[in-house]
């Protein structure tokens, strides 16, 4: 158990990296496509990579079960990525990527309205140091300001808690690939409205070559790996747990964003980088340590069957 824990873990920890990429190259897309448009066609592409190889599975399943298993978490991702990336064209990425990571503090109070899970209080010291570690990051020396960009990132981090946590719960009922393909397929529907009410005269003779690559990275890489990563941790992993490791995302971010756009870390930001990366091993180490346990009920039946075998030797 534990070692399945830890491979779910690093995937997670896969996934924040894909987004921390994604997060950086998504800011040189936009120098000649619009957010909006940027989602449809990224979403749009992944749609149809889903549809193309696992329509036939996906549509089977959604006829026996209800629209309400799939439906909270997908309407979840889409206010995540619209919020995001709109926030990604107002603030730095690094901004972005420090406020999307504060889900982490809202996910274990959904998770105990929503999935009825008791809530853990020796896990949120290593959530508050993570959140230090994140300002730390992110300050980058005192440039750190708060304005309608990281507002609107800020509300990204509330999406993005209750799409782990009504992912987690609908992925009792519905398989990895079903469930990330209907969170996509909406994220798309969504994205498209936005574009042909907010954004009408794109013209896309104007996009760089540049930019149809990044979004290529985006539907392929950041989207359907990275969502079916997401979903096939959640099958093993509490939504919790997910968000912690998570964390690390503004870590990546800031890597990658300082050798692609320049955005260069201060001291305090390096010590930020130290904090959250030492906070995320402890916590997924002692996660790790605690699924390898056995419940107290398995423990009692462990002893009961061992008794038994014993008497009847």
């Amino acid at each position: 158990m534990k070692n399945k824990t830890l491979l779910y873990g690093g995937m997670v920890a896969m996934q924040a990296l894909i987004y921390g990429m994604g997060n950086a190259v998504t800011k040189i897309a936009y120098e000649s496509i619009t957010p909006f448009w940027s989602m449809a066609l990224r979403f749009g592409l992944a749609f149809a990579v889903f549809l193309i190889f696992f329509g036939k599975g996906i549509l089977k399943q959604l006829k026996d079960v209800p629209l309400m298993t799939w439906l909270p978490s997908s309407l979840c991702v889409a206010a995540t990525y619209i919020t995001c990336n709109v926030a990604l064209d107002m603030t730095t990425a690094t901004n972005v990527g420090f406020f999307i990571s504060l889900s982490v503090l809202f996910v274990p109070f959904m998770e105990t309205i929503i999935l009825k899970r008791k809530f853990r209080l020796k896990y949120l010291p290593a959530q508050l140091m993570v959140i230090v570690g994140l300002y730390f990051l992110c300050c980058n020396g005192g440039s750190f300001s708060f304005g309608w960009g990281e507002a609107l990132a800020l509300l990204s981090s509330v999406t993005m808690a209750g799409s782990l946590v009504f992912g987690e719960k609908g992925l009792q009922d519905m398989n990895v690939m079903t469930i990330s393909t209907m969170q996509v397929g909406l994220a798309f529907g969504a994205s498209l409205i936005g574009a042909l009410v907010l954004e009408p005269n794109f013209n896309v003779m104007s996009v760089e070559p540049s930019a149809w690559m990044v979004l290529i990275y985006l539907a392929v890489i950041s989207t359907c790996l990275a969502f079916w990563l997401q979903n096939k941790a959640l099958t093993g992993i509490s939504s919790t747990q997910v968000s912690v490791i998570l964390c690390s995302e503004p870590v990546f971010t800031a890597a990658i964003s300082w050798v692609i756009l320049g955005e260069i870390l201060s001291g305090i930001g390096l010590l930020g980088t130290v904090i959250i990366i030492g906070c995320i091993v402890a916590e997924t180490w002692a996660i790790s340590t605690v699924n390898a346990e056995p419940e107290p009920e398995e423990a009692c039946e462990s002893i009961t069957s061992a008794f038994l075998e014993e008497e009847a030797v």
